[in-house]
This record gives structure tokens, C-alpha cells and sequence, in this order.
């Protein structure tokens, strides 16, 4: 996965990315392809979870690093393995939020918000109760810009997973991201912006919907995410196929979701 991520980086003309590693392994199989690769002085944390973590863990462990980056004033685009670049990212960003992001809804109201009525009859004339609803943010790519706001929420990520071992990134990165403050609790002063969803594609709006529509397969994104299916490296071989070998049937084998 992580050679088909940078192939299609290097196809793409994008010049400014660097690969992460946790171990040697990784250090050695970069540096043989000519990719940039930057691996943290030793760290008995980092170490460990190098060796034993899992997907959480290891998720979780981005954002430590992530806030070295901010701390020298580099913004970043942070990026997991799993994701085709189609196009140079940063020619499609606003860089007016503190935080840009893909999201993982799959049409305009879910990406984007709406208004979702809670309907409690009991309660007579004032039955109806207006709520606002977002699908999350995508922890696996967004753009961050070094300010205290983003700073303060990688702080608050990186701490409660310290503190939550079970808790899931994602889940932990929008809380910490949207909860507004309230008593006994002061909420994130950070400014957001969802990226565009044909742009910064999901998999679910990928295989459920753009490529049954014959007007969106015209579309061009400038990256595709599979994030909703665990057969990644097959659905991002898939992806090239259709989007750079110009093979229309690519994605037809696939179901909508997983098989399991």
C-alpha cells in the first residue's frame, strides 16, 4: 500500500511529502525508492508501539509527532497510506481554517450538516426538537495550520488517548474538535472547514455513488480514500486503474461495501 500511496504521489508531480516510518524497515524501503523518509530519534513509547501496536495505537501516535511539525510552523497535510493522489492537493486547499478536512459523509446534507428533527409526541405542541447533525471528519487526512487553536487540539487528542487506550482517533479528534464548551468542560476555539467531497473522496462516495453515475465518473478528484473497505490495496489498485489507465470497468467487481 504504501508503494502504490507514493507512486502515485510521484505521478501526481507533488514534490513536498515525507513518509513517517516507525521502524528501520520502512527507513530502508524508502530510501531504495528515492522517498523522503523522516524516523524520530529513539523513543521508548514510539519504540513500543512500533512493535506492538495496533491500528489505534499507532493512529494515535500521529498526532504526537504531528504537533513537532506545528511547534517549527509548518503546516501540514496529513495523509494515511491508504489514499490514490489523483492531483496536487495543495492547489485545491482554502488554508483559511485551522483545520481542513475530508469528511466521511457521503452526500451534501451528511458531509456538510442538516437540520435532523427528533420527533417526541408525548410532548404535545412542543414535540418537534431541531438538531444539528455533521457526519465526522476523517483523522486519516486533513490539513492543520501551526496555530494555538491546532496546537491545543493535538494537545487534547494526544492526552486523552494517553488516558483512553480503547478509544478510537477519529472519535476522539472531532469530539475535541466540535463539543462546544459547556459546565465543567471549556470547548476547542477552532475554526474548521470541510474539503470538498467529490474532491476528497471518500470510498463510500465512490463506490455507492460516483460510479454509477455516468456524469460524476467524468469527474476528476484529487484524491480518493479507502477508508470504508478493509480490501485497500485491491479498491486503490482499482482506483488507478480507472483513473489513470483510463480502464472504465475497473470498478465494477467490487460491492458497494465489504463482504463481511
Amino acid at each position: 500500500m504504501l508503494e502504490v500511496w507514493f507512486a502515485n504521489i510521484k505521478k501526481a508531480g507533488i514534490r513536498n511529502y515525507l513518509v513517517v516510518a516507525l521502524d528501520d524497515h520502512i527507513v530502508d524501503f524508502c530510501k531504495s525508492n528515492d522517498v523522503p523518509v523522516y524516523k524520530r530519534d529513539p523513543d521508548s513509547g514510539i519504540d513500543s508501539v512500533a512493535r506492538t501496536g495496533g491500528n489505534h495505537a499507532v493512529s494515535g501516535l500521529k498526532f504526537r509527532i504531528l504537533r513537532e511539525f506545528l511547534q517549527l510552523g509548518y503546516s501540514v497535510l496529513l495523509s494515511d497510506v491508504d489514499i490514490i493522489y489523483l492531483q496536487n492537493p495543495f492547489d485545491h486547499l482554502y488554508r483559511d481554517s485551522d483545520v481542513e478536512s475530508m469528511s466521511d459523509g457521503h452526500d451534501n446534507m451528511t458531509a456538510y450538516g442538516f437540520d435532523d428533527v427528533f420527533n417526541e409526541p408525548a410532548m404535545g405542541w412542543a414535540r418537534y426538537a431541531h438538531t444539528m447533525r455533521i457526519w465526522v471528519y476523517n483523522s486519516g487526512f486533513f490539513y492543520i495550520r501551526p496555530t494555538l487553536p491546532s496546537i491545543e487540539l493535538l494537545d487534547r487528542v494526544a492526552g486523552r488517548l494517553s488516558r483512553e487506550p480503547n478509544s478510537w482517533d477519529q472519535a476522539v479528534f472531532n469530539e475535541e474538535l466540535f463539543y462546544p464548551s459547556h459546565p465543567g468542560y471549556d470547548g476547542l476555539h477552532a475554526a474548521k472547514r470541510t474539503m470538498d467531497m467529490f474532491l476528497f473522496m471518500n470510498s463510500k462516495v465512490l463506490f455507492k455513488t460516483v460510479r454509477k453515475d455516468p456524469a460524476l465518473k467524468t469527474l476528476k478528484p484529487v484524491i480518493v480514500h479507502v477508508n470504508y473497505h478493509p480490501d485497500k490495496l485491491r479498491r486503490m489498485q482499482a482506483v488507478v486503474e480507472f483513473y489513470v489507465n483510463g480502464k472504465q470497468d475497473a470498478l465494477d467487481p467490487f460491492p458497494d461495501g465489504s463482504d463481511w
